[in-house]
C-alpha cells in the first residue's frame, strides 16, 4: 500500500513537469525543426516548377549539395548526412533523369566527381530564386534584421553539432 502511494504521488510529479513542457512547446527545438521542415517541404511541393515533377523530396539535399565546381559522393554524404549507399542510389535516379553527371576524378582516377547538367544547373537556379523569395517573405513576417539573427543563430548551432558530431 505504501509502494503505491508512492508512485501516485511519482506519477502526480511527472504529470506537472511533463505539463511544465507542453507549457513550452514553442521553444522545443525539435518540434520547431520538424514542423519546419515539413512546412518547407509542402511549400517545396507547391511552389518548384511542375516541370520538375519527378524530382522527389529525397533528391534535393544530393543536388543541392553538388555544386557548380562537382563534388564526390563522399563529400555529398558528409554534407547532407546522408550514408553513402542511399547517396548512390538517388545519383542513379539524378543521372537518369538527366539532372547531374558523373565524371573520373582528375586527381584520383579510381573515383568520380558529379556535376550538375545543364538541366541541373536550371534547376538549382531556379529553385534557389524561389528560395530568395520566401527569404523575402520571411524577412517581411520577421524584419531583415531578425532574419539575419535568425540565420545566423542557426549557422552557429549547425556548426556545434557538425563539429561534435566529427568528434564522437
Amino acid at each position: 500500500m505504501i509502494y503505491l502511494f508512492y508512485f501516485c504521488g511519482m506519477e502526480k510529479d511527472i504529470d506537472e513537469k511533463l505539463r511544465e513542457l507542453e507549457q513550452m512547446q514553442d521553444r522545443n527545438w525539435q518540434r520547431l525543426s520538424f514542423n519546419l521542415r515539413k512546412h518547407l517541404d509542402y511549400w517545396s511541393h507547391a511552389n518548384v516548377d511542375p516541370n520538375w515533377k519527378d524530382m522527389k523530396l529525397s533528391y534535393w539535399p544530393v543536388i543541392c549539395n553538388i555544386g557548380i565546381d562537382g563534388c564526390s559522393p563522399s563529400e555529398i554524404s558528409r554534407k547532407s548526412m546522408i550514408p553513402k549507399q542511399n547517396i548512390s542510389r538517388t545519383i542513379k535516379e539524378l543521372e537518369a533523369l538527366g539532372m547531374v553527371e558523373s565524371k573520373a576524378s582528375e586527381v584520383d582516377k579510381r573515383s568520380d566527381l558529379l556535376f550538375l547538367s545543364k538541366k541541373g544547373k536550371e534547376l538549382i537556379y531556379k529553385v534557389n530564386s524561389n528560395v530568395m523569395e520566401m527569404n523575402d517573405i520571411y524577412s517581411e513576417v520577421v524584419g531583415k534584421k531578425e532574419l539575419e539573427i535568425t540565420i545566423t543563430a542557426l549557422n552557429k548551432i549547425l556548426a556545434y553539432h557538425e563539429s561534435h558530431q566529427k568528434n564522437s
